[in-house]
């Protein structure tokens, strides 16, 4: 136990500076750099998500080759008088949000989060940044309802398709809510719901130039979470990377000829 909070301590230290070794061991709002920060509560995952996004890069695209494809492909939308847009599926409380939009600064970022305690979270760490909106809902497939299970830590939070409750938004919608507005990128970090995200309705799949999935087979064993997007994203076009906990697929050109 002891080496293990070492050991991060180090990584902190060496990957965040002093302010966030700093702050990380208070727990309150921690430097983000950029003359950005973002508050966390003590006793709750939101440092490790913080620590997993700024200090270990885990979204930073692993290869050259491809980050300047991804750029190229933000500035085709935008040359074509469109506005970019991510889809943060699973925003927690707005790390991976501001992230996207110190990347790219041209696009807007909409957060979807069930659980109403991170939803907060999310909307007063981003409240500085108008390009993102964070949207209370679970995302999936089709439109219905969800019951939203929290764990302690704010970390685990669970869905499942319900009568009522949180409401569900697709991928489509959320682009809806940005005018003029054309997919680019999506990250998916939904505790084992992506299995009803792409069970129905993946045409945005083919419209996506990136998309980040944490999957959750070893959460869920018995309900093979990741069979419907391993099928979806093995019918298209997508360069797989790996990046600490993420799967990164990043579509490829077509080739001129």
């Amino acid at each position: 136990m002891l080496k293990g909070v070492a050991l991060e301590t180090a990584k902190d230290l060496l990957r965040g500076g002093p302010a966030f070794t700093a702050r990380a061991k208070l727990g309150s709002v921690l430097p983000l750099g950029g003359g950005e920060s973002i508050r966390v509560r003590r006793g709750t995952s939101d440092l490790e998500v913080v620590r997993q996004i700024y200090r270990d890069e885990q979204y930073v695209l692993p290869q050259d080759v491809q980050t300047r494809r991804a750029k190229r492909f933000e500035t085709a939308i935008r040359s074509s008088g469109k506005v970019p847009v991510i889809v943060d599926a699973g925003a927690n409380i707005g790390a991976a949000a501001l992230w996207f939009a110190r990347e790219y600064p041209q696009a807007r970022i909409v957060g979807v989060e069930p659980d109403s305690s991170n939803a907060a979270m999310a909307r007063a760490n981003c409240a500085g940044n108008d390009r993102i909106e964070i949207v209370e809902a679970a995302i999936g497939g089709e439109p219905g309802f969800v019951s939203v299970e929290s764990d302690v830590a704010a970390y685990a939070v669970t869905t499942e398709r319900a009568e009522s409750g949180c409401r569900i938004v697709t991928v489509d919608e959320c682009v809806g809510m940005v005018e003029n507005g054309e997919l680019f990128a999506v990250k998916i970090d939904i505790e084992g719901f992506e299995d009803d995200l792409f069970a129905a309705n993946t045409d945005w799949l083919d419209c996506a130039k990136l998309v980040y999935i944490e999957p959750h087979d070893h959460i869920f064993p018995e309900r093979a979470t990741s069979r419907n997007f391993q099928a979806e994203m093995g019918r298209r076009d997508f360069d797989l990377l790996i990046k600490g906990e993420n799967l990164i697929y990043v579509r490829r050109e077509e080739q001129k000829k």
